[in-house]
């Protein structure tokens, strides 16, 4: 059992895997290098669009939000504002109903002040005829002369308006 040990590589053997070695890359760089090539390079050129499209849309969306906030912030003061004047019609309202409250009140006290007045007058008016009467019955006993009736009156309203009206009304 002899074994040869070669400490260098024979030359033809070299050369062919060489050969091999090129042919093989050139078989693999004219079929596999341009279409890798062109899917790497279609490959970056759709992230690079991706990566634009994303900053788009992240542009957009930053617009939208910020349109969205300041839309939100009109609302605010749009519902203030609503707030505000239902408020004030409120108060509005408020008043208008104790200022009619108070004009129906006056109403009130002056419809009563002027019946109350009328029927004092009603009154006074009556106290008069009802002493004027009785005065009359006096005078016709104290006086035995037979006057009539309207000079009766005639004389005691005479009297009362000697004595005053001023004494009737207190």
């Amino acid at each position: 059992m002899e074994f040869n040990i070669n400490a260098l590589p024979q030359l033809e053997s070299v050369v062919s895997q060489f050969a091999a070695t090129i042919i093989l890359f050139l078989i693999l760089k004219h079929f596999l290098f341009k279409p890798v090539t062109e899917f790497l390079n279609k490959r970056k050129e759709g992230i690079a669009k991706d990566l634009d499209d994303a900053k788009k849309d992240k542009e957009q969306s930053q617009k939208l939000r910020e349109e969205y906030e300041i839309k939100i912030q009109d609302a605010k003061k749009e519902g203030q504002g609503i707030i505000e004047a239902a408020k004030k019609r409120g108060e509005e309202l408020r008043e208008n109903i104790i200022l009619e409250a108070n004009n129906e009140a006056k109403d009130i006290i002056n419809k009563a002040q002027k019946q109350i007045e009328t029927e004092r007058e009603k009154a006074i008016h009556h106290l008069k005829t009802e002493v004027v009467a009785i005065a009359m019955m006096a005078a016709s006993k104290v006086i035995d002369k037979n006057l009539d009736e309207n000079a009766h009156k005639t004389l005691i309203n005479q009297f009362i308006n000697e004595v005053g009206e001023g004494t009737w009304q207190n």
